[in-house]
């Protein structure tokens, strides 16, 4: 009797792949938005560095014809704070990695970052930025396995994000600028040559990812991170009335969600302590307008929101005292897994009990799928859109905003339809760098917003009554030495994430949020030091981001 014969299995990473191929084949980028959000994203790794050019139209955008000139690059005065951070890059992930191979990859991240700064020298570095294309480089450049040896070491250290001083002067700033430089060079004699394919697109998406999706952040000032955060308020409050009260509750005045700075501001990058999500988040947000990480990091507080108001009770009285021991409930990402058909449920290794890796501080939230996130923002994107009637984001960001030029990235050219204006360029937006960003006075929040936000939500454990307390400390209005004074502290503790202060991305910050905190406002006053600078709200932005310069 003849057997019979068992048709092959197709696997559906290979059913993906080959529609995200005709979707790249047939330029539909619709597709590829709806693709980036499924359960498995784009399929494996090879496609994924397929899509993001094309996502980012770097064959567009980097011809010769409409990149900045290189023959002029002078050196940037930002090269030293790159080399002190590329120097503490690559701690979380990889794992596995030998000390010389890891001085290799900082070297490499180092010559990417710089490469961008000296070809478009209007742009200024900003702490993080160095996170968002290390995705990029450990997607484009093939990594060595992990060394087994070098894992087990490394696991048994605290998991936390290495930190280096600030240089003083600006002497110092040129010695580690070349330090990292000759460093580089012995290092990188075993890496992958410069001039190869994959690293001319390494620094092509590079180039757009920084000119056209994080323009924002790369100005002098934070006037765009500001704009951000008020449209995530509105965003929230539109989209859950109740989190967005309490919310406001952790902080000593009603402010802007500063605890969702670092996930904007970095596309969540330095956030989360393993690879693969992270770039199935970049899958999600490059396919998108800028404005797709606000929504996504909405949809983040909704979904841990039921298990965060049960941590908020278990603190009891205490946090009624002192509502600033809430931030690290915002702050904290649940720990997010890339699931994929095949696989729904958290992988093994994804745990939030105390036997995790994170040792003493382990992740309280349950694991969340990525694709329910990417299902919840773009949801929460058609129901309350930023520039409609609801939300009024164009109220807040200006003409020069990566959200607002974005429609001119996607345009069609004129050449492909005969209609319309010329081609956008890079140097197009480079022209946008500090050119209202935010719409005057849009970085502050407005009395409506605070009046709003008055109402405190008391925390409940079922069945047990918790008292309703009022956890806002109230200061008179049309203060704004004071609330800039606090807007300081509070963007310091947001960006102290970045393992400066608070010693890496999963450290309590319980005790010094509240230390500084009170040494803040007993400094300030009722007026402040930092009032009696600032005149206006674009001050007010460049003087939070001097301030933040000091502090990291």
């Amino acid at each position: 009797m003849e057997e019979e014969k068992t048709a092959p299995s197709i696997s559906w990473i290979d059913i993906r792949e080959k529609v995200v191929e005709q979707a790249l084949t047939d330029g539909d980028y619709e597709a590829l938005r709806r693709m980036s959000a499924l359960p498995g994203g784009f399929g494996g790794e090879g496609i994924r560095r397929r899509v993001w050019p094309v996502l980012l139209q770097t064959d567009r955008f980097c011809s010769e014809a409409t990149r900045s000139s290189t023959s002029d690059e002078a050196v940037h005065e930002d090269e030293g704070q790159v080399g002190l951070d590329t120097n503490r890059s690559f701690v979380v992930y990889p794992t596995g990695i030998v000390p010389e191979r890891k001085k290799a990859m900082q070297a490499d991240l180092y010559n990417v970052i710089v490469g961008v700064l000296r070809r478009y020298p209007t742009l200024s570095y900003f702490q993080g930025y160095h996170d968002i294309l290390s995705v990029f480089y450990l997607t484009y450049i093939s990594q060595p396995a992990p060394d087994p040896l070098v894992r087990s070491r490394t696991s048994s250290r605290n998991h936390s994000r290495s930190t280096s001083a600030r240089p003083e002067t600006e002497r110092e700033v040129g010695a580690e600028a070349e330090k990292v430089e000759d460093e580089g060079s012995a290092a990188s004699e075993n890496s992958e040559p410069r001039d190869s394919p994959e690293w001319e697109i390494l620094r092509k998406c590079a180039e757009v990812v920084s000119v056209l999706r994080v323009r924002d952040a790369m100005g002098s000032g934070m006037e765009g991170m500001m704009g951000m955060l008020r449209l995530l308020k509105r965003i929230l409050r539109a989209a859950d009335p109740e989190l967005s009260r309490f919310s406001s509750q952790i902080s000593p005045v009603p402010t802007l969600p500063f605890f969702a700075l670092s996930w904007i501001l970095c596309l969540f990058s330095h956030d989360i302590d393993t690879l693969e999500p992270v770039q199935r988040m970049f899958d999600f947000l490059l396919a998108r307008n800028p404005i797709s990480a606000i929504y996504l990091a909405v949809a983040i507080l909704i979904a841990k929101k039921p298990q965060m108001m049960v941590l908020a009770a278990e603190l009891g009285p205490e946090a009624a005292d002192d509502p600033s021991l809430l931030h690290p409930l915002f702050s904290r990402l649940p720990p997010l897994y890339p699931d994929t058909p095949d696989q729904t449920t958290p992988p093994s290794h994804i745990t939030t009990d105390a036997t995790n890796r994170e040792g003493d501080n382990p992740n309280p939230y349950r694991p969340i799928p990525l694709s329910e996130l990417f299902s919840l923002a773009d949801r929460l994107m058609l129901e309350h859109p930023w520039d409609g009637p609801e939300i009024r984001g164009q109220e807040i960001m200006g003409q020069g905003s990566v959200v607002m030029s974005y429609e001119k990235e996607m345009a069609p050219r004129p050449l492909e339809t005969g209609v319309g204006d010329k081609a956008w360029t890079l140097v197009d937006a480079l022209q946008l760098v500090d050119q209202e960003v935010v719409k005057p006075g849009a970085g502050m929040m407005d009395d409506e917003e605070e009046d709003e936000d008055e109402a405190p939500v008391p925390v409940r454990k079922p069945g047990r009554r918790v008292q309703r307390r009022r956890w806002l400390l109230r200061l008179g209005r049309n203060k704004l030495g004071t609330a800039v004074a606090v807007g300081v502290v509070v963007l310091g503790v947001g960006m102290a994430v970045f393992g400066v202060k608070a010693g890496g991305p999963h450290a309590s910050w319980a005790r010094w949020w509240a230390a500084i905190v009170g040494k803040q406002i007993a400094g300030s006053g009722a007026g402040g030091r930092v009032g009696d600078r600032v005149d206006t709200a674009a001050e007010a932005g460049r003087y939070l981001a001097r301030c933040l310069r000091g502090i990291m």
